[in-house]
Order: structure tokens, then sequence, then C-alpha cells
């Protein structure tokens, strides 16, 4: 069984759901950007809206000055791998992000949305995502799908 196979198990309206329910289930994850501090993958935490706008509210690191110059990222959220390294159930989401100026209406919008209190200093990044890769090999589907934003 190859695991980079993609099939179309699930329409792409079932697999939104199904991403967004696995998403939800959790709130950390891994971020991944590039730019003059070089490749950088934080440990983010992060919550997201019904449209695929994922918010990460952060105070500060090299992400900030790669994101300066280079928008795309990607963010990777998964569970613990189970007993082997092929047992997992994730979603690596792609996207374009920018960080919101505090003032904007775009930042009120994400501050209303966040599920925590946010710190005084944080500042919010906002990915919108254009497209996912899903893998739940933790089910008896071995499902590997890709969704995209149309």
């Amino acid at each position: 069984m190859s695991t980079t196979l993609f099939e179309d198990k699930l329409t792409q309206e079932e697999l939104k759901e199904a991403i967004l329910s696995f998403a939800r289930s959790r709130d950390t994850g891994a971020l991944g950007t590039m730019g003059p501090a070089g490749l950088r993958v934080s440990p983010v935490k992060y919550f997201l809206d019904d449209n695929f706008h994922i918010y990460i509210p952060s105070q500060g690191g090299s992400k900030f000055d790669n994101l300066e110059v280079n928008g795309e990222v990607c963010l990777l959220v998964a569970s613990p791998f189970q007993e082997d390294y092929h047992q997992i159930k994730g979603v690596q989401f792609f996207g374009t992000a920018e960080v919101l100026a505090s003032a904007s209406e775009e930042y009120a919008v994400a501050e209303k949305l966040c599920p925590w209190p946010l710190s005084s200093q944080a500042r919010l990044i906002q990915i919108f995502c254009d497209s996912a890769v899903y893998v739940d090999r933790l089910g008896s589907a071995h499902l590997k799908q890709n969704w995209r934003y149309y």
C-alpha cells in the first residue's frame, strides 16, 4: 500500500467537514514559514472559522520576519502516532498568511472567535487556506485526500 496515494473516498463537502471536525478537536499545531530567518517550524496555538481561515496568536519570533517577505505557509495539526509510524490522523493546511493590524476589523472579528483570552501583547496571524491534505490512518478507511478551496 502506497502512503502517497490520494483517493477520493469522500466528497469535497464530506472532506471539508472531516477536516473542520478534526482541526477543531485540537488547538496546537506546527507552523512552517520560509524567509530571511530561514526555514522555521514553530509550535503554535490556533483556532479557525467555517471558511478555513486559521488564526494564530503569537507574541513574537522569527516567523514574523519570514512572514514580512513570504506569506506562504503550512500548518500541520496531527494526533500522536499510534503503535508505529503509519497510524496517525492529521491535516496539513496550505495557504497565505498575513499579520493582522490590531486596530483592524479583521482583528476584532478574530478576537471574538478566539476560544481563550488573548494576551495584550499577542499579534494575530491569519492564514487564508487554499488547500489541505487530510490523512486518517486510525480508522478502517486509511484515507489520504486533497481538499481545495474553490
